[in-house]
């Protein structure tokens, strides 16, 4: 029996974020104008709130969600989509996240954008018939509790792996860099957290009319985490291997 139950899945987190060339600044007016473009393409935000080098929207119906457009230094803004446990599945995530950006290219035209990175994250939880920690230690890794003796016989609560992919193209796609962390859930111990980051370094030119593809990109994280990523925090080996 699979201690890591793969049907058990459930998604925390959508984000993406562009950063792009150009200089910006946040203004009243237009703000207005992009949220008026926002609720053409059927997303109504309750609060706004503008600061000196951008402005964050946010909503909590139907489904969690904030935007945020900012400079963070010359010559350089974002713009970043965020769901914080969503309420619905990463195909709706990315109709919003395409409405957004198609509003932005409303409010602020341009025949093309100069893309300097696009980087995305997932955040996905899964049920372990154990303790999420030890089954990274003792099964995944083939380690032994006795191991903890040298840190003074503390108890260890939990833990993970974190693991950095420098930027790599695979089979002549597009380079990209990876994020990744397993570990238990510290406030639900049966639970493993399992955090996915994708970053493509490669600057690009992108047109108008829904450039952005948010979709493309997030999928290709939804795919690797389903795929690659299940199949290297299940691979078990035996301790006296």
């Amino acid at each position: 029996m699979d201690i890591i139950h793969r049907n058990s899945k459930t998604t925390s987190h959508f984000s993406i974020q562009y950063l792009l060339a150009g200089s910006w600044q946040p203004e009243r007016i237009k703000t207005v104008e992009f949220e008026k473009a926002l609720l053409d393409n059927g997303l109504d935000f309750s609060e706004t709130h503008l600061y000196e080098k951008g402005f964050v929207l946010t909503r909590s119906q139907p489904s969690p969600l904030q935007i945020k457009i900012e400079s963070p230094g010359p010559q350089v803004m974002t713009i970043g989509v965020l769901s914080q446990n969503p309420q619905y599945d990463l195909e709706m995530f990315c109709r919003d996240a395409q409405a957004v950006t198609l509003a932005f290219e409303r409010t602020w035209p341009a025949e093309h954008y100069q893309l300097l990175t696009t980087t995305g994250k997932i955040h996905h939880l899964y049920s372990s018939g154990t303790h999420a920690f030890k089954y990274l230690w003792e099964e995944r890794l083939g380690q032994f509790p006795q191991d903890f003796a040298a840190l003074g016989n503390r108890p260890v609560a939990g833990g993970g792996l974190r693991l950095l992919m420098p930027p790599h193209a695979v089979e002549g796609s597009e380079p990209v860099s990876i994020e990744l962390r397993i570990e238990s859930f510290l406030r639900e111990t049966n639970k493993l957290f399992v955090e996915t980051v994708f970053t493509w370094p490669r600057p690009r030119m992108v047109n108008k009319n829904g450039g952005f593809d948010p979709q493309g990109f997030m999928e290709q994280i939804e795919n690797f985490a389903a795929n690659e990523v299940w199949t290297f925090m299940t691979h078990t080996r035996n301790p006296q291997d």
